[in-house]
């Protein structure tokens, strides 16, 4: 048999209080030691939220900044292609290369190839005359054309098969540079059916850019 309890009810309410008051003692300092912990992680997942958030927009920069370059490359190859069909004018001598080489592609001998001058005849005919200038009064300046392009009128002289000079005349016409073929005189040689003459009128286009020396 146990023996009863000899403590009072008054020690056992002592005993009580001594312990609630050491556990809220304990407590007050767990509390005060990991306050500063406490605070430190609140400030801790603050700066993770900033970092992250961060993180976020530097990523939408970076798909951003990628998404431009490839624009950039992008444009750079269309630039380089309308360079290719509206050269500037002093890429004529380059022109008139192609020329020579889209003939050698399509066995056409070349007899003679030479640039005209830039001013079609019909365009000068329509050319205003210039009111005369009253004393005193400065003259006008002559206006410029609004066009960024010229046509530069080539003038050639082939030999060739009937079929070489068709596929002459359409590469010349499908060639990078923007060209077109105009009248066509073809002289037909029945002694040799491969040496046909043909003179051609061919527009080539050219940026206005700079003018041709007269």
């Amino acid at each position: 048999m146990p023996r009863p309890s000899n403590i009072s009810k008054s020690d056992l309410k002592k005993i009580t209080l001594i312990g609630i008051a050491a556990f809220i003692v304990v407590f007050s300092l767990i509390q005060f030691a990991m306050a500063p912990s406490f605070r430190k992680l609140g400030s801790l997942k603050k700066e993770i939220v900033k970092e992250q958030e961060t993180l976020k927009k530097d990523q939408a920069l970076v798909a951003s900044k990628s998404q431009l370059q490839a624009r950039l490359a992008s444009m750079q190859g269309k630039l380089k292609d309308y360079e290719k069909a509206l050269p500037p004018y002093r890429e004529m001598p380059n022109i008139l290369q192609k020329i020579a080489e889209v003939a050698y592609e399509s066995k056409v001998k070349i007899i003679k190839i030479e640039p005209l001058r830039t001013e079609k005849p019909a365009e000068a005919a329509k050319a205003k005359v210039a009111a005369p200038v009253k004393p005193g009064a400065k003259p006008e300046a002559p206006k410029k054309s609004a066009a960024i392009y010229m046509e530069i009128p080539i003038h050639v002289e082939t030999k060739g098969g009937y079929h070489a000079l068709g596929e002459f005349i359409n590469k010349v016409e499908t060639s990078d540079n923007i060209m077109s073929v105009g009248e066509i005189e073809i002289k037909a040689n029945t002694a040799d059916i491969q040496n046909h003459s043909a003179r051609l009128s061919i527009v080539a286009y050219v940026l206005r850019e700079e003018t041709p020396a007269k």
